[in-house]
């Protein structure tokens, strides 16, 4: 295990495109998946014993669902998966046209439904460089093919946003009543009023940044409301108050953050899994631990613990 200024690498995995890193406190893992090496991957806490399921088809996210295993994004839409048993079951296809759009990230808000975004795939297909993805800024329009969805506990599907390019979260406010959403590729992290049904109102900006900044990706809530974000194509994972202030930067040895998440008996504890899309052997012996999971030491505040799936 390798330990640097704030963070210890607790695996080294290598993934290429590593995403929804998720706490399950049924087995006291950390799960997280690795879209281009279609995977569910786990690290016990407890005693660092680690696990890789192959899935049949790429998954892009996952959180627990009461019934027991898994609810995901994936290829084939939304599906159940229970990675003890091996079991990818397809439940409904959001997306009118999956050859434009595929999902991405996904969450469960404080009520058990569950959310995941889509990005266009031929900007995600073609991008793998930060310069790659400047490159398409000034063709948003032709790429803003992402929307992103609710799946409800009873299985309805609703759509609550459009025109998205690269939905990333989304991620709620320790009540429920706000919902935190990035568009990487524009760099923009939107707000949101969250109803008691679950319908969005009133979007506003929350932040927006420049290139160097990296582009906003997964975030994570503690329980005094901040976000903390990580950004691809940077070396930072930033804490921001529910006010758009930067609180807090915590520097990383590599580039690719992907999605924190908090977990942890009491949630004290935050982690992050990391990407290494596109690296040749010369930027692995630069950024050895690209596609790592990692600890974030010593957050500030804990996280707010997270609301199984209810359907």
């Amino acid at each position: 295990m390798m330990v640097g200024e704030g963070w210890r690498c607790l695996w080294d995995a290598r993934a290429i495109l590593g995403e929804s890193t998720i706490w399950d406190d049924r087995d006291g893992c950390i799960y997280w998946v690795d879209i281009e090496a279609p995977s569910i991957n786990w690290y016990r806490l407890r005693d660092g014993e680690r696990g890789t399921w192959s899935t049949p088809a790429w998954v892009s996210a996952l959180a627990p669902r009461a019934s027991g295993g898994f609810i995901g994004s994936s290829a084939d839409g939304f599906v159940h998966l229970d990675s003890a048993h091996q079991v990818y079951q397809p439940i409904v296809h959001p997306i009118p046209n999956p050859k434009v759009a595929r999902l991405n990230d996904g969450v469960t808000d404080r009520k058990g439904r569950y959310w995941s975004g889509s990005c266009d795939s031929s900007q995600w297909d073609e991008s793998t460089t930060a310069e790659d993805k400047e490159s398409t800024l000034g063709n948003l329009d032709a790429r803003n093919t992402g929307e992103l969805y609710r799946l409800d506990p009873d299985g309805t599907v609703s759509t609550q946003e459009r025109n998205i390019v690269t939905a990333n979260g989304p991620a709620f406010s320790p009540d429920g009543k706000l919902a935190y959403v990035n568009d990487s590729m524009p760099l923009v992290s939107w707000v949101y009023d969250v109803a008691d049904d679950g319908t969005l109102g009133n979007r506003r900006d929350f932040l927006r940044f420049k290139p160097e900044d990296g582009y906003p990706d997964g975030m994570a809530v503690d329980t005094e409301g901040c976000i903390w974000m990580a950004f691809y194509e940077s070396w930072y994972l930033r804490r921001f108050a529910p006010d758009g202030r930067l609180l807090e930067e915590r520097r990383l040895p590599v580039m690719r953050g992907l999605r924190p998440a908090f977990g942890g008996a009491d949630y004290s504890r935050l982690f992050l899994i990391t990407g290494s899309q596109g690296y040749t052997a010369e930027r692995f012996a630069s950024e050895p631990l690209a596609g790592g999971l990692f600890e974030i030491l010593d957050p500030p505040a804990p996280g707010v613990p997270n609301t199984p799936f209810a359907g």
